[in-house]
């Protein structure tokens, strides 16, 4: 590697200064292979990822069978339970065993935003094969 050819500007030496040791050498490195310019674009999409988080990915559903009604919050690692009726909360858990998720219990306390009588909150520690009642 010959960085006697390379030229960094002062707007690219202050992303140079922005990186770890790691990412610098490389920074370097690809500067020479590829231009100074995909290098330049591949730290700024790396370091963006690392600023930027994204948001979880949430997914609610409400049910109502009868005079009973379910609120199911999904997060990645995590299932919210609101409902007015524990037997409804009870039947639910089951059916997702069933289906093959390994669930641990939280101690998660209810929040205002819930709005039902009676909150649960598993952790989803595997995901399985569902289980056959034969």
């Amino acid at each position: 590697m010959n960085l006697n050819k390379l030229e960094i500007l002062e707007d690219e030496f202050d992303l140079f200064v922005a990186l770890n040791d790691k990412n610098k050498i490389e920074f370097l490195f690809d500067a020479m292979e590829d231009g100074l310019e995909s290098s330049i674009l591949k730290q700024v999409d790396r370091l963006s990822h690392n600023i930027v988080k994204r948001p979880p990915i949430i997914h609610t559903e409400d049910f109502q069978v009868g005079n009973t009604r379910l609120c199911i919050t999904f997060t990645k690692n995590r299932v919210h339970l609101n409902s007015d009726s524990l037997k409804a909360i009870r039947r639910f858990v089951c059916k997702m065993i069933n289906d093959g998720l390994l669930l641990w219990p939280t101690k998660e306390k209810k929040s205002d935003m819930d709005m039902y009588r009676y909150f649960k909150s598993y952790k989803i520690i595997a995901r399985g094969t569902p289980l056959s009642s034969n």
